[in-house]
């Protein structure tokens, strides 16, 4: 009787640790992307209280790299695609800056943090169009937009290479990618998922990025910034 005691309270362990990994570290990601959603919607209210977002921060990081990449290019009214936007933390630092004077389609799997992000950002409603899609199967033609990011939440997806290449495909030649990649104590945490900044510098490479750059970011994040190689 104590061994079968002793034998539940070990799986029960088991199965403790492997719901906290798969729900608490990796958000869901070996689950498919209904879970990530489910949980993202669970998870909306609190998640700007959790993050604590600085938008000095968000000014310098991460809107100066876009505004100087779009100031070096001649086109008309510049447009974004901002994936896995959560609550519309880069169409944050971007509106909050009066050298943008373009467009930015938001995309998040997650209902409900996209209505947190609409609401927050109710005053550029004509600027900003909310969509709940897909990062993997993106609804948009190629080259669609000037500028593409995605901040913490590619190791989130099913299929990162494969959102990956689709941010790519609707990238224009010419046009800004800006992602995030995992690193930190928690990455190995997530085989298949996460992967060494050279070895992700490495993919992107080989999916028609160049002059690719590491920028230092977050303890758990660095920021990679790429060109899409222009048509010859």
């Amino acid at each position: 009787m104590l061994y079968l005691i002793l034998g539940i309270v070990v799986l029960i362990a088991v199965a403790a640790v492997i719901a906290y990994w798969q729900l608490i570290v990796a958000e869901g990601a070996y689950l498919g992307a209904r879970v990530v959603a489910l949980l993202y919607d669970w998870f909306a209210p609190r998640y700007d209280g959790v993050k604590q977002f600085d938008p000095t921060s968000d000014a310098v990081m991460l809107a100066e790299p876009v505004l100087r990449h779009l100031n070096a290019m001649t086109v008309g009214t510049p447009v974004a695609l901002d994936v896995a936007t959560g609550t519309g933390r880069l169409p944050l630092a971007l509106m909050m800056q009066p050298a943008f004077t373009g467009r930015i389609v938001a995309i998040d799997a997650s209902k409900k943090m996209l209505d947190i992000a609409q609401a927050k950002l109710k005053a550029y409603a004509d600027r900003i169009e909310w969509q709940r899609d897909d990062a993997q199967r993106l609804k948009f033609e190629d080259g669609a937009f000037d500028v593409v990011t995605s901040l913490e939440a590619l190791e989130f997806f099913t299929h990162p290479s494969l959102a990956l290449s689709e941010m790519i495909r609707v990238l224009r030649p010419g046009g800004l990618l800006m992602v995030s990649n995992r690193i930190g104590p928690d990455a190995w945490k997530l085989p298949g998922k996460a992967m060494p900044t050279y070895e992700f510098i490495k993919l992107l490479e080989s999916l028609g990025v160049h002059r690719v750059r590491r920028e230092d970011w977050l303890v758990d994040y660095d920021l990679v910034v790429g060109i899409k190689w222009a048509a010859t």
